[in-house]
C-alpha cells in the first residue's frame, strides 16, 4: 500500500453508515433513474457496520456463527460481481481503475460526494458515457475499496461479461418496471385470478417466475422447480432463499427495483425487520428492502436477492463503529 493509498484509506476509514447514507443523499439526484434504487438496494446488502465487525473480531468465524451469516456476505470476495444488478455493472473495467487513479492521486474536495462524482466525470470523459449512467458504480466502487482494501481493490477486474446480457436501454428498463402483462381478450374480467411477473435477475434472459394476485412472493417462487440450489445452498424453494414464511427467520430479505403494485407492510413485518437489523427498510410500501414471505404483489415486480442473510440486530448493541465522521469533527 502506498501513502496515497494510505490517506485516502484513512479518509474513507472516516466515513460510517450514517455519513455515507448522508452521502448518497447528496448523490441520488445525480444518478440515473435505472440505478437509483439499485444503489440503496446495493449499500443495504452490504452495510459497513458487518464489514468492521468482522474485521475487528478476534474470531471472525465466531463472529459470522453469532450473526447466523450465511451466503456470500464478504464483500472483499466478490468486489466484480457484488453490482450485477446495476445498469452501470456494465461500465465497471472502466470505472474501477479509474477511482485506483482517483485513490492515488491528489484530491482537492473533502467531501466525499464530490469526489465521487469527479471521479466520475473523469471516467464519463474518457469513455463518452453519460456521467449519470456511472455515479451510482462509482459511489459502489468508493465504498468497495473502502470495505476490500486497495491490494485487493487494485487487481485487474475479473475477466467476464460486464452487462452483456443486457440489451434494453436504461430507460426500456425503467419503462419495463412499471409495465404489467396483459390478461388477455377478456382480462377486464379478472379479478383476484390475474397472472403477473416476478423478475428476479433483469440482467439474465428468463429469470422470472408467475405470481398470482395478493399472493406472496415466496409462495410464488417455490413454485419455480429450477435447480437454483446448485448455485446457492440456501435456496430450497425455488430463487428466493426461504426457511419459514413466517418471518421468523429473516432469510427471505430482498431489495425492490419496482414497488408500486406491493402491499404495505405488514405490523410483524414492521417488527421483525427491527430485529433481523437489516439496513434498508424504511417502513413503507416503497421501502427497498422487504421480507418477501410478508410481501404481496398486485402486477409485475422486479427484484433483488442478496447473495447471504443473517441476525445483524446484535451489531446494534455490541458493536459501535469507531472513527466516524461525527466523533471526527467532535
Amino acid at each position: 500500500m502506498t501513502t496515497a493509498d494510505s490517506l485516502f484509506q484513512a479518509f474513507l476509514n472516516r466515513h460510517d453508515d450514517a455519513a455515507w447514507a448522508e452521502v448518497l443523499d447528496r448523490l441520488i439526484s445525480s444518478i440515473h433513474r435505472v440505478d437509483k434504487r439499485a444503489v440503496s438496494i446495493w449499500f443495504a446488502f452490504f452495510p459497513l457496520r458487518l464489514h468492521r465487525a468482522l474485521a475487528e473480531s478476534m474470531d471472525p468465524s465466531a463472529t459470522a456463527r453469532e450473526l447466523s451469516l450465511v451466503g456470500k456476505y464478504r464483500l472483499a470476495d466478490q468486489v466484480d460481481s457484488s453490482h450485477e444488478f446495476l445498469y452501470g455493472h456494465r461500465y465497471w473495467p472502466d470505472v474501477k481503475p479509474d477511482v485506483n487513479s482517483y485513490a492515488a492521486g491528489s484530491q482537492v474536495s473533502l467531501n466525499l460526494d464530490e469526489q465521487i462524482v469527479e471521479s466520475a466525470s473523469r471516467t464519463s470523459t474518457r469513455i463518452n458515457v453519460d456521467v449519470s449512467l456511472l455515479v451510482g458504480i462509482t459511489a459502489v466502487a468508493f465504498m468497495t475499496l473502502q470495505q476490500a482494501g486497495p491490494d485487493v481493490f487494485r487487481k485487474p477486474a475479473e475477466a467476464r461479461s460486464y452487462g452483456a446480457r443486457w440489451k434494453k436501454s436504461p430507460d426500456k428498463i425503467v419503462a419495463g418496471r412499471i409495465r404489467d402483462d396483459g390478461q388477455g381478450l377478456f382480462g377486464f374480467l379478472r379479478t383476484i385470478d390475474k397472472r403477473f411477473t416476478v423478475t428476479f435477475r433483469e440482467y439474465e434472459p428468463d429469470r422470472t417466475f408467475e405470481i398470482i394476485n395478493d399472493q406472496e412472493l415466496t409462495t410464488a417462487a417455490a413454485r419455480d422447480q429450477r435447480d437454483y440450489r446448485s448455485q446457492d445452498q440456501r435456496c430450497i424453494e425455488g430463487p428466493i432463499p426461504v426457511e419459514c414464511r413466517t418471518a421468523a427467520c429473516g432469510t427471505c430479505w430482498v431489495g425492490i427495483l419496482s414497488d408500486t403494485r406491493l402491499s404495505e407492510p405488514t405490523p410483524r413485518e414492521v417488527h421483525k425487520m427491527a430485529d433481523f437489523g437489516y439496513s434498508g427498510f424504511t417502513g413503507e410500501r416503497s421501502s427497498p428492502i422487504r421480507l418477501a414471505c410478508q410481501t404481496r404483489s398486485h402486477g409485475n415486480v422486479s427484484i433483488v436477492i442478496p447473495p447471504w442473510n443473517g441476525l445483524l440486530e446484535k451489531l446494534n448493541e455490541q458493536y459501535q463503529p469507531p472513527n466516524s465522521i461525527e466523533e471526527t469533527n467532535q
